[in-house]
């Protein structure tokens, strides 16, 4: 998936400790005593992109799937809450030393109650998988562990690749398994697939800050893999990337003839820069913000984009957006700032955490990437596949933009628009990612007939 970026302001995004998530991660159940009354409870907290985000469960409620955010992460302390319809239920607790008990107050509408949640034992979804066949397959900066799905022979195998932050091979989020689910609707229609963790994510290993290039380099490796070891499985070879794994299947196609096709699945066709700055116009379109606050934004953005492509210094920006997020804290009710403890060192891990991204090699290649540019040297069946509600990866400008190119060059490039679809292509109310846990685990009507359809006339 590609996360949303630098949307600053609008509200506090959660402060990032790497080493933290492995103690942190994974399901947690307990309850809330609310008057004497036990109230249980059940989360699923999960780490991606340096951001801990997570969804609840409250049974007795009939309450799931709802989304968590965290807005402070310290030490063995923490902050996360769910929105309910009268604001935002929050969770003030600590870790105890054993690793496995969070327990502190959970406060709504100013009364506190004490709650307790043990972690769970949990096997993944990918490891608890029987179909398929695993594999480990050795790449340029390391290897990949995927799930091979067998089908007819004589159609094309479907190579899945998940979009920015760390995913497993079913690129399970939120609750919805969106390349668990979509290989298992291949196999059924006689379409082999592989999947794979993302590199740091089960027996995947390489390089760290990965660029586009990189990962488009281990994608090279498992397509020759592949076709060396398992040609038997298949016919031909078709890559779907999902959104920004898109990108990183049209650079492991170019010049590649061992590639037969590419499904763009919610992928852009924009740079980098222009996509997040469509993400903001979007988003902050749907939230009623103000253009004045909108523009702040992206003179802020195209501040971060020149120091990042110049090798610039951080200085003068991090000073500034400690002093624009500053102003925020003071907008706080005092309790509220109570709660962040020492605000100087909570603003600063902001910081911190705000710029943290843009820092990375990874950033620099998708700020400079030109989807587009790469797209229009493929000689090879190409399919486009948007969601009409994605405020991600924004559907309007970015299918005209396809539109434009399959108009303007030789390329065979076919595009479709899935009506009501988010960026997971689920059946959307608004498209914002805070809903892709309370909506249905499946896909939205057409989706799956689009892309059987455009594989069948290979």
């Amino acid at each position: 998936m590609l996360k949303i970026l630098f949307v600053l302001f609008f509200a506090l995004s959660p402060v990032l400790h790497a080493q933290q998530s492995a103690d942190i991660v994974g399901n947690w159940s307990g309850s809330i005593t609310v008057n004497g009354q036990e109230l249980g409870i059940e989360f699923v907290f999960n780490y991606n992109q340096g951001e801990f985000d997570g969804t609840i469960d409250i049974p007795q409620q009939a309450a799931y799937n709802l989304p968590v955010e965290f807005t402070y992460v310290e030490a063995d302390s923490m902050v996360f809450q769910f929105q309910t319809g009268t604001g935002a239920a929050v969770f003030m607790g600590r870790l105890n030393e054993s690793n496995d008990e969070i327990s502190g107050l959970f406060e709504q509408l100013g009364t506190r109650f004490p709650f307790s949640i043990i972690r769970q034992n949990q096997v993944s979804v990918s490891q608890s998988d029987s179909s398929g066949t695993n594999l480990v397959i050795p790449t340029e900066s390391g290897q990949r562990s995927g799930t091979l799905l067998q089908g007819d022979s004589q159609k094309p195998i479907v190579i899945l690749i998940t979009g920015s932050g760390s995913q497993d091979r079913d690129e399970n989020v939120a609750g919805f398994r969106v390349f668990g689910e979509l290989s298992e609707a291949l196999l059924d229609s006689g379409y082999s697939s592989f999947r794979y963790d993302d590199i740091g994510v089960g027996e995947s290993t390489g390089v760290e800050d990965a660029t586009l290039q990189d990962l488009a380099d281990d994608l090279k490796d498992i397509i020759e893999y592949l076709a060396s070891n398992h040609v038997e499985t298949f016919n031909d070879i078709v890559l779907l990337g999902h959104s920004q794994g898109g990108g990183v299947a049209a650079l492991a196609a170019s010049g590649n003839e061992l590639v037969d096709g590419i499904i763009f699945m919610a992928a852009p066709f924009f740079g980098g820069d222009e996509i997040i700055n469509q993400q903001i116009r979007a988003i902050s379109e749907a939230q009623n913000v103000s253009e004045s606050v909108v523009e702040q934004n992206l003179e802020y953005q195209a501040r971060i984009y020149e120091v990042v492509r110049n090798n610039g210094d951080w200085a003068e920006v991090e000073e500034d957006l400690y002093e624009r997020l500053e102003e925020q804290m003071n907008m706080l009710s005092e309790q509220q700032r109570e709660s962040l403890g020492d605000m100087d060192a909570f603003i600063r891990s902001q910081v911190s955490r705000q710029l943290a991204a843009a820092k990375t090699d990874w950033f620099r290649s998708f700020i400079e990437l030109d989807p587009a540019e790469v797209v229009k040297t493929l000689q090879i069946p190409l399919l486009a596949i948007f969601g009409e509600k994605d405020m991600q990866v924004i559907n309007e400008p970015n299918r005209e933009a396809a539109d434009s190119l399959a108009e303007n060059s030789e390329i065979d490039l076919n595009t479709v628009t899935i009506p009501e679809a988010n960026h997971l292509f689920q059946q959307a109310n608004t498209g914002m990612p805070g809903e892709y846990g309370m909506l249905e685990k499946r896909f939205a009507e057409g989706f799956l007939g689009a892309i059987l359809e455009w594989l069948s006339g290979l």
